[in-house]
């Protein structure tokens, strides 16, 4: 639990009260006008994390569209350090 501590308040504080509210873009999904729309709405709709495939330049674009937390999912491991960059 010593990472929890580093964790964004608002994030924190849900995973305390299980009421995170975590939206899946899809691990295969792209595009990035898609992810873009699901950012916005995620942030819309008051999600607490958003969780979007493994790229760089989807991060920078789910970043730009909208104030969520974001992960990566990947099932190759090599794709995680530029998507960290990002």
């Amino acid at each position: 639990m010593t990472r929890f501590k580093h964790l964004p308040f608002q994030l924190k504080t849900s995973i305390e009260n299980r009421s995170l509210l975590k939206i899946i873009s899809g691990l295969s999904n792209f595009d990035p006008i898609s992810v873009a729309m699901i950012a916005k709405s995620a942030f819309c709709g008051g999600a607490d994390l958003l969780d979007i495939a493994c790229d760089p330049g989807l991060v920078r674009i789910a970043l730009k569209e909208a104030d969520v937390p974001v992960c990566v999912s990947a099932i190759d491991p090599e794709l995680f350090p530029p998507a960290v960059e990002a």
